[in-house]
This record gives C-alpha cells, sequence and structure tokens, in this order.
C-alpha cells in the first residue's frame, strides 16, 4: 500500500520521505502479489463482499430452429470480509533529533516502512496459509507425517499444478500461475534440472517483486517471511495459487500509510516542542475467495 502525504514537511523533504518509506515497505509485500485488490469507497461500511458468479454448465443439446435459448438462473457466491486497522507509532525526542547521527530520521523511517511492509505481508500470509487446499508433501497423509526428506521439488510442482488445472484455476494473463515459497525450500527446489532461473529469462519480460525462477507453468516469488509450523520436524507452507484466488482491499480514506508529525505552536498535546511522532497507520484486509485455487503445499527441508 503506498504511503501517501505528510504532515508539517516542506514538499520536498515530504517526497523523499514518503519514497524512502514506501521502498522498505514494498520489498516485504511478497504474498500480496498477484491478488484481486481493491479499494473500499469511504461511506460503505467496513465489510467487504466478494462476489464470484458460477460458470453455467455446458449447452450441449441443440437449439430448435427459430427458438431462443432457454433461460437458466445464474448463480453466485459472496465472501465477506471486515476491514480492520493496524499500526505502530514513536516518539521521537527533540535532544535525539538534534544529536543522533541518523539525519533527518531516515533509519527510523525506513524501519517504520519495513515494519508496515511485514505486518500487511503477515496478515495475508495469514489467510492464505489458513484459507488453501493443503497438499502434504511425499506419501505422508497427516502433518505429523512429513519428515526432513519430504522436500519441495518438481513432483510436488506437478501434483499441486494438475490440482489447478483440474478445478479450473484460472492462470494469470502471461500464462503462469503464482508460487511463494521460502529460503530453505527454494534451496531444494532449484537442485531439479528442470528449474528456469528468472536471471534467464528477465531479459524478455518483467519480474515480480522477490521472482527467482519458474517450472511447469509456476513462476515463483522468494520470501523470508513464509510460514512455518513445529511438528516433528520444522514443516514449511510454499503456496501455489491462480488468478482471483484470493483478494486484499483498503479503505479509501484510511489505506496504510505514514505520519510524521513535527512540533508546532497548534500542537497543544506537546506545548515544549520535545518531541517529533513518526507512524504508520491504516485499515487492511486480505481473504481467499477460492480455496480451490489456492494449494498450500506442506513440507520439510533438507537445509
Amino acid at each position: 500500500m503506498a504511503a501517501q502525504t505528510t504532515s508539517g514537511l516542506s514538499q520536498e523533504v515530504s517526497t523523499y520521505y514518503e519514497r524512502v518509506f514506501l521502498a522498505r515497505a514494498m520489498k516485504r509485500l511478497i504474498h500480496e502479489q498477484g491478488a484481486q485488490k481493491k479499494t473500499m469507497p469511504a461511506g460503505e461500511g467496513k465489510t467487504v463482499n466478494f462476489t464470484r458468479y458460477t460458470v453455467p454448465a455446458v449447452a450441449t443439446t441443440s437449439l430448435t430452429e427459430g427458438s431462443n435459448p432457454s433461460e437458466i438462473d445464474l448463480t453466485a457466491r459472496t465472501v465477506s470480509a471486515t476491514l480492520a486497522e493496524y499500526g505502530n507509532s514513536a516518539k521521537i525526542a527533540r535532544f535525539l533529533s538534534t544529536v543522533s547521527i541518523d539525519r533527518n530520521n531516515k533509519e527510523k523511517i525506513e524501519v517504520f516502512g519495513q515494519n508496515m511492509g511485514e505486518t500487511l505481508d503477515t496478515l495475508c500470509r495469514a489467510e492464505l496459509v489458513s484459507g488453501g487446499t493443503t497438499q502434504l508433501a511425499g506419501t505422508a497423509t497427516a502433518i505429523t507425517a512429513i519428515a526432513a526428506s519430504n522436500v519441495l521439488n518438481a513432483s510436488e510442482i506437478k501434483k499441486a499444478v494438475r490440482t489447478l488445472e483440474g478445478n479450473s484455476a484460472m492462470r494469470y494473463d502471461d500464462g503462469f500461475f503464482l508460487g511463494k515459497i521460502q529460503p530453505y525450500t527454494w534451496y531444494d527446489l532449484i537442485a531439479d534440472s528442470t528449474w528456469v532461473n528468472a536471471k534467464t529469462y528477465s531479459d524478455v519480460k518483467d519480474l515480480y517483486m522477490g521472482e527467482v525462477g519458474e517450472l511447469f507453468g509456476v513462476r515463483f516469488m522468494l520470501t523470508n517471511n513464509g510460514h512455518t509450523s513445529s511438528s516433528t520436524v520444522t514443516v514449511y507452507s510454499n503456496l501455489i495459487h491462480g488468478k482471483e484466488a484470493f483478494g486484499v482491499m483498503d479503505l479509501a480514506t484510511d489505506s496504510p500509510k505514514l505520519y510524521i508529525k513535527t512540533p508546532g505552536s497548534s500542537d497543544t498535546s506537546n506545548p515544549a516542542d520535545r518531541y517529533s511522532t513518526i507512524a504508520w497507520a491504516g485499515s487492511y484486509v486480505a481473504k481467499v475467495l477460492n480455496s480451490n485455487w489456492l494449494i498450500n503445499i506442506k513440507t520439510g527441508a533438507t537445509a
């Protein structure tokens, strides 16, 4: 989510701060990529409804000459999600700002950008992990049966793609599904001889943030904020999904953004101008729209 205007700064400094803040935030938003993104208008409440129409059955019966097709009822499924507010803030003492080597609080602003990005990414990740279809690696029939040797490999990717295709999941406009994997599972996957590194094709198509390669019709992004759980071994979640498998939404009048407040004569809560504040806040929600179009491959890892 883009950082917006700040308060109490010259336009030049404001723009610079926003760019610094946004760059650090965007690097963390891996799980959100490929989402159906929407902004809730102001004054429309806080509950968001995502609607998906069901494709009618194929029409294999020929029409009677000169007659119109029979009318059918369209059916739809509505998925509801509720916007919630998130954020963090800090006071920066005037004396610290005066003597600090962190000129103009640049590093502190970057840290808040990272915190916003990681927070939104974690919220999105939690929804994807809990709302998808689970695929257990190897021959495991329960998470407790997953061993370190049940790694992410070409066979697991092919099984996930098979499931997505069988469920009529939509590919993205470039003809690919998207995957989000972690460093430890990426390490195992790239050992497969069929793996294609992103560097090989980066000169012919735009890359997603964090994109590292492709395999069997899936373009993969690497995240250091992947989900793990403890069982007999550490179990890793690896996500593969189609277009419109999930959505994210913010609020038009309260999208997550940066706030910088500097001392001023109108600020009665800070009568001696002894501090300034840095904060981010906003409304956000992520929601799985079709669990059949999102596969969560649970694996171990060798390293």
